[in-house]
């Protein structure tokens, strides 16, 4: 992550109070949940009127990013009288917050809600370790 997004983070989380693991992004950004649960980490964004083709998903160095693009149902000319679903390019980005499985991610599309799944890391042995400390 570059250091421009370090300080977005630190930004968003700090002086706006924004959920941690939360990355800046100049592109409107989809109401998405971030739960575990035993044994997965979800990702559940509400985003209507895509298809699963339209979503690009990608996991690199614990920054999950789920971008696409939703556009406008043109059929005929159009008075608007209000206008409150967006569309356009969107963008959202998130800091793991637990080691996942990158191997196992999951991404399904079903009535207006595209969910993601990744398999928890289990916890490093939290028993005790011990090392021989060798000589010259």
């Amino acid at each position: 992550m570059h250091l421009a997004d370090e300080l977005d983070v630190y930004f968003n989380e700090v002086a706006h109070g924004r959920p941690v693991g939360f990355v800046a992004s100049p592109k409107w950004k989809p109401r998405t949940d971030v739960y575990e649960t035993d044994d997965e980490l979800v990702v559940h964004m509400d985003i209507a009127g895509m298809r699963a083709e339209d979503f690009t998903v990608e996991l690199n160095d614990g920054i999950l990013k789920i971008a696409g693009e939703r556009t406008a149902r043109q059929q005929g000319r159009r008075h608007y009288h209000a206008m409150e679903v967006q569309i356009g390019p969107f963008e959202r980005r998130f800091r793991l917050p637990v080691v996942v499985d990158p191997a196992t991610i999951r991404a399904t599309y079903e009535h207006g809600f595209l969910e993601i799944r990744l398999a928890k890391q289990p916890p490093s042995s939290s028993g005790a370790q011990s090392v021989r400390v060798g000589g010259p």
